[in-house]
């Protein structure tokens, strides 16, 4: 059996830009929800600090994950985020026990 992937993707936005960004990022996650080998995809604001947000992923494979990073979807909203994200990463995990 293989393991899920598990991706947390953090997401800052600039100053003054925190609604475009979590609109943005709300927008992706129903179709998300939609695409082949996506077990969970959850979009959380961080308590206190409306400029951070976080993604919860699982994904069945990194194939899975790999073809999500290049969907439609995925690509446009690097255009509606462009010079509204500070800083953005991912951390990939399997989890192991």
């Amino acid at each position: 059996m293989t393991e899920t992937l598990t991706l947390i993707a953090r997401i800052r936005a600039r100053k003054g830009s925190e609604d475009v960004v979590r609109d943005a990022l709300a927008a992706l996650v129903p179709p998300t929800l939609e695409e082949d080998g996506c077990i969970e995809y959850r979009l959380h604001a961080v308590n206190g600090d409306p400029g951070l947000f976080y993604f919860v992923e699982q994904w069945q494979t990194a194939e899975d994950l790999d073809r999500h990073l290049s969907s439609p979807h995925i690509r446009n909203v690097g255009t509606v985020l462009e010079g509204h994200v500070e800083d953005s990463c991912d951390t990939r995990m399997t989890r192991i026990a």
